[in-house]
């Protein structure tokens, strides 16, 4: 059975924004298989729906700098809690914390610390990139629609052709 564009659109619009793939195709009321092969004709045109995704979800998260806040806020619950059980322990045993275990924990954290902010400076520049390309991109096809309805088909095959790299 063939599925009008706006199933497949509908398909990819809920997937970017969020859902998995067969919450998507259930919201359009297709099959999952059918949304599976859209999702991967489209990647081999260069639209990667994954990728958009992560972009997508950066931007309503907040941005990258909001993802990294997180990863940093994830960061310092650890030490602290890493640093509660090197206490509770010394207080079992009735003594300070053991400088040789607290000095252990500390390197450790500021090593998966030093890890995360390694793998940002090397993910930001694309991510935040991607990210910023896909917010505008998004903000002016809702802006074109909203201003000329009758500009949807145009609109929509302009987003496609730029997303599969027919800048």
């Amino acid at each position: 059975m063939a599925h009008p564009k706006e199933a497949r659109l509908a398909v990819r619009r809920e997937f970017l924004g969020g859902l998995t793939l067969e919450q998507a195709a259930d919201k359009a009321g297709v099959p999952l298989g059918t949304a599976r092969r859209w999702k991967a004709d489209a990647l081999l045109q260069g639209d990667d729906w994954d990728k958009f995704q992560a972009a997508s979800l950066i931007v309503a998260g907040g941005g990258i700098e909001a993802a990294m806040g997180r990863v940093a806020a994830a960061l310092v619950l650890r030490a602290e809690a890493v640093m509660a059980q090197l206490q509770q322990a010394a207080d079992a045993e009735g003594n300070a914390p053991d400088p040789i275990d607290t000095a252990k924990a500390i390197a450790s954290l500021a090593d998966s610390l030093g890890k995360a902010k390694a793998a940002a400076r090397a993910l930001m520049p694309a991510a935040d990139r991607l990210a910023i390309e896909t917010a505008a991109i998004k903000g002016f096809v809702e802006l074109l629609l909203r201003l000329t309805p009758s500009a949807a088909e145009p609109a929509v095959a302009a987003m496609e052709a730029y997303a599969s790299g027919q800048r």
